[in-house]
């Protein structure tokens, strides 16, 4: 057993360098592998809806950007794995106020090295789950700085959750429960690392008297009114500060482009029918029984008052509330652009002649986009 002693050291500085390494690992492979192709992909959308930009892909993933966050996420999980090797060592755990939470004071064993248990298997949880979704991410060309905010901040969450879900189930000491208890606790910890939020509802609705129940949030506008958005997409929009079908509506069509994974055509899509909820709301849905989805199709067809009031007669709308929406939309000028844009996106004649001119690129140097733009 001494040579496993002396392996043990080595074993420990390993883990530190593996996990912590991590972090700026994947930020480094991000930008020597993957920006490139993240280029390539947003000048192909913006020139084949004919757009005139100056932004590029690197004024949203500049190298700047990445170094508070991925500074922050390294020291979180440099941190705790330097914790939890040094007290496999060997480290004395003592009596304070994290670890023995209520009971501090008391200097009880069990209780901390419990706690010191149950942060361990939170942070695997954590760890496991933000390797997974920065992996994931960084697979399909979406790595943002946000992400390692997450990643960082989803550890600390975890490890707080899962401490105060430990202190309410208490211990057990009986020879026949304590098993059993111990491996639900270690499940316990580990799902409250990969989904800390659920834990954290949890809490909530056990303590929901001391939580407001009320919500200043209108339904009709939530991103899950939207077709095609799922929880993934809706919590992928909240990084860069889409909370509901408005702020969607109003978004930059090029800026959603370059900061998320998203194909132009599904953007515009999801663009029209937000624009669409803002200005019908719960009326959405009555429309799309008879094929309105969003403000581009109300544009189709030239659809004129005749057209309009037997379209309200048939969802069972008021026909001047339909008037009055579709005229707005009709003098919109910015609808109108993105109308064209989607028309463009579509057409395979301009895809086809926008595909030869991007592999003629060299993207192994920044492209100026104004310039592709122009030409």
């Amino acid at each position: 057993m001494d040579w496993m002693s002396d392996f043990m050291p080595s074993l420990s500085l390993i883990m530190i360098i593996v996990v912590s390494g991590f972090i700026p690992f994947t930020a480094v492979s991000f930008f020597i592998n993957y920006i490139p192709k993240k280029e390539k992909e947003f000048i192909k959308s913006i020139k084949e809806m004919g757009i005139n930009t100056s932004r590029t892909v690197r004024d949203s993933y500049s190298i700047s950007s990445y170094i508070i966050p991925v500074l922050f996420a390294f020291l979180i999980f440099g941190g705790f794995i330097t914790a939890f090797t040094l007290a496999g060592n060997g480290a004395d755990l003592t009596d304070n106020v994290f670890l023995s939470g209520p009971f501090f004071g008391e200097n009880n064993k069990a209780v901390i090295n419990q706690s010191f248990f149950v942060l361990a298997w939170a942070f695997l949880g954590g760890f496991a789950y933000s390797a997974y979704n920065i992996i994931r991410r960084l697979r399909g060309l979406d790595l943002s700085p946000s992400v390692y905010y997450s990643a960082g901040i989803r550890i600390i969450l975890a490890s707080a959750v899962a401490l105060v879900l430990s202190f309410l189930l208490g211990s057990e000491t009986t020879p026949n429960e304590i098993i059993s208890f111990k491996a639900g606790l270690a499940a316990i910890s580990l799902l409250a690392g990969m989904f800390p939020q659920r834990i954290l509802s949890y809490l909530i609705l056990r303590y929901q008297e001391f939580v407001s129940s009320e919500s200043v949030t209108d339904k009709s506008l939530s991103l899950y009114n939207i077709e095609g958005i799922s929880i993934y997409h809706k919590e992928r929009l909240e990084e860069i500060g889409i909370d509901n079908a408005q702020n969607l509506a109003t978004a930059s069509l090029t800026q959603l482009i370059a900061e998320t994974p998203y194909d132009a055509r599904q953007l515009l899509d999801w663009i029209g029918q937000a624009k669409l909820i803002c200005y019908v709301k719960d009326d959405i849905h009555r429309l799309r029984a008879i094929g309105i989805r969003s403000v581009f199709d109300l544009l189709k067809g030239n659809k004129n008052k005749v057209v309009l009031r037997e379209i309200a007669d048939a969802v069972g709308l008021d026909t001047p509330i339909l008037e009055v929406v579709h005229n707005q939309i009709k003098d919109d000028e910015g609808i109108l652009a993105l109308y064209n844009f989607q028309g463009n996106k579509n057409s395979p004649k301009i895809d086809a002649q926008v595909t030869k001119e991007i592999a003629a690129m060299d993207f192994s140097k920044r492209i100026d986009i104004a310039d592709e733009a122009k030409g």
